[in-house]
């Protein structure tokens, strides 16, 4: 790895002019890679909806185009919020000396991170990348995120990149031939097209930045000549970061929606097909007879020579040269003329209404619907249970068990990423490293679904100690480590034994002597108690396991000598 300096920057410079090419892999890759996934979360279009029905009927192609929406945009960021359960409600922390923490705390440098896995790594290109930065004008270091097109070179130990904020560019939409006709060729800056991943920069106003683990390098092309300015970095500084959790190569990502593109290519395409039968066969037709004009011979009529009849003939005023009269009035009232030939009178409807077969309507609107279906499974999209089509409980147990492997295999990137980004910024601002412990449990359930899950073990005939390791394993996985019913529970095991044991399981054995007043009392009372202590002082979860037990049994010692709560009397 080569250390620029003064007299050989001009080679740094030769590096990252000539180094990509637009064909080359893994740019390319790369930008397949986000406008595959972009069709479907920026709802962009998708060319091949324009492409594959070459022989089609010019108008049914104007009105798919005229018509076109991104019906697989709600589908894939459902499944984006799924993913965001790896994080949500479970809290983000680190760990550090008290001074580093309240440093990552102050900077929001975790909100950006989350900001950027779900709208960056996620959503908008899967090979963005975490980099150093420093702002010059707040002259501290900050992590900027940036997007695979502004990458000019990457090796395993530097990166360049486009400065955006410091150049000057324009948005080509050459390769957009369906805009061409309703908008100009070029948007300058902020335009309201710049999400077209086609950014042209000006070179004469360009400032590109190159890391190495030794070296920050700013170089700014003023039109004339490239200036640089050359800083050194601390020992531990990565150059670079990839924010993607899917590695499919060793420098390429995919998105972890990625699973859905194709399931949602082929629902784009049959909801296009769908629209086109729509607009040829989905309407009612009419068809009527027309009678020959009786006011003129194939449209022309006779008139008096004039200057402007110099023939003696003209377009017929009364069908307009068309040659054949229509039967229908202005007030929608068909009107039929009696034919001398009366088998024409039996056999000839004035007017016909002609309907489309329903068979080719209705596969062609389900067609897209089940595919898209597949697609959101893909992604674990819970869909709305139908009436009369409830889900078993072992079919939902099997689904959480899938989702939650599926979570926790993207997880693993996601903190082992996140931790080497704030690592870089504090190492970057003069504090020390710091460890991100990745959490066991995932926000997979909110509070009213898992209460109710958690409710249906216990009531379940299985024996105790089934169900005491399948409520265990069930909070670990898919209850938010920050959900109050995970302290709760903690609490009740160590006070009431029976905690787990439904009414049914106490009524038999308080029938066999095994439960007694107290026991009964204590598993009444208990989490009643709890609740109320919590809702009185929100900060009790805070305190340690003893303390709070204590208070809750001096309750309990209070109840226990005055109430009388036994079943049956």
């Amino acid at each position: 790895m080569s250390v620029y300096t003064e007299e050989n920057i001009t080679l740094l410079i030769k590096k990252i002019l000539g180094n990509r090419i637009e064909s080359e892999f893994p740019f390319n890759y790369w930008n397949k890679k986000k406008l595959d996934l972009q069709v479907h979360t920026k709802g962009k279009i998708y060319d091949k909806t324009f492409t594959v029905f070459k022989n089609e009927e010019p108008s049914a192609s104007n009105f798919v185009a005229s018509t076109y929406e991104p019906i697989t945009k709600s589908s894939i960021w459902k499944g984006i919020d799924n993913i965001s359960r790896i994080f949500k409600n479970t809290g983000f922390e680190i760990a550090s000396d008290a001074k580093t923490v309240a440093f990552v705390s102050e900077s929001k440098i975790k909100d950006k991170i989350i900001h950027n896995f779900v709208n960056g790594s996620m959503a908008s290109d899967p090979n963005t990348f975490a980099v150093p930065y420093y702002d010059e004008v707040k002259k501290v270091w900050e992590v900027e995120f940036i997007e695979s097109c502004l990458v000019k070179h990457i090796d395993e130990d530097s990166i360049s990149f486009i400065d955006e904020d410091q150049s000057k560019y324009k948005i080509e939409i050459e390769h957009y031939k369906f805009l061409k006709n309703s908008h100009h060729k070029d948007y300058r800056d902020d335009c309201l097209m710049s999400s077209y991943p086609k950014k042209v920069f000006d070179e004469k106003n360009i400032t590109y930045v190159y890391i190495s683990r030794d070296q920050y390098i700013v170089i700014k092309f003023d039109g004339k000549e490239y200036i640089a300015t050359l800083n050194d970095l601390p020992a531990g500084i990565e150059p670079y970061v990839s924010t993607g959790v899917n590695r499919e190569f060793e420098i390429v990502s995919d998105s972890p929606v990625s699973p859905f593109i194709p399931f949602g290519n082929i629902s784009l395409i049959q909801h296009r097909a769908a629209r086109s039968v729509e607009n040829i066969f989905g309407y009612p037709r009419m068809s009527e007879i027309e009678l020959p004009c009786d006011n003129c011979m194939h449209g022309r009529e006779k008139c008096e020579v004039t200057d402007e009849c110099p023939t003696g003939d003209r377009e017929c005023t009364k069908c307009h040269g068309t040659g054949s009269l229509s039967l229908q009035s202005i007030f929608k009232i068909y009107k039929r003329k009696i034919s001398e030939n009366p088998d024409l009178n039996v056999d000839i409807d004035p007017v016909k209404f002609h309907t489309p077969d329903v068979g080719i309507l209705e596969y062609t609107s389900k067609s897209w619907q089940n595919t898209l279906r597949l697609g959101e499974d893909s992604i674990y999209v819970q869909q709305i249970v139908e009436t009369g089509n409830v889900q078993s409980a072992k079919s939902r147990e099997k689904q959480l068990e899938q989702m939650y492997s599926w979570l926790d295999r993207l997880s693993n990137y996601f903190y082992q990423s996140a931790e080497k980004i704030i690592n870089n910024f504090c190492l970057l601002n003069g504090y020390r490293k710091v460890n991100i412990e990745k959490p066991i449990s995932f926000a997979i359930m909110n509070e009213l679904e898992s209460f109710e899950y958690l409710n249906s073990i216990v009531n379940s005939n299985s024996p105790i100690f089934i169900k005491t390791v399948h409520i265990e394993n069930f909070l670990k996985k898919y209850i938010s480590s920050s959900n109050p019913i995970i302290r709760v529970v903690d609490i009740l095991k160590k006070v009431d034994m029976f905690c787990f044991y439904s009414m049914e399981d106490l009524q038999k054995m308080s029938n066999s002597g095994v439960i007694d007043d107290k026991d009964w009392k204590v598993h009444a009372y208990a989490f009643p108690l709890l609740n109320q202590m919590y809702a009185t002082d929100p900060e009790l979860f805070y305190n340690d396991d003893s303390s709070i037990i204590n208070r809750l049994n001096e309750k309990l010692d209070k109840i226990t000598l005055t109430s009388n709560i036994l079943p049956n009397g």
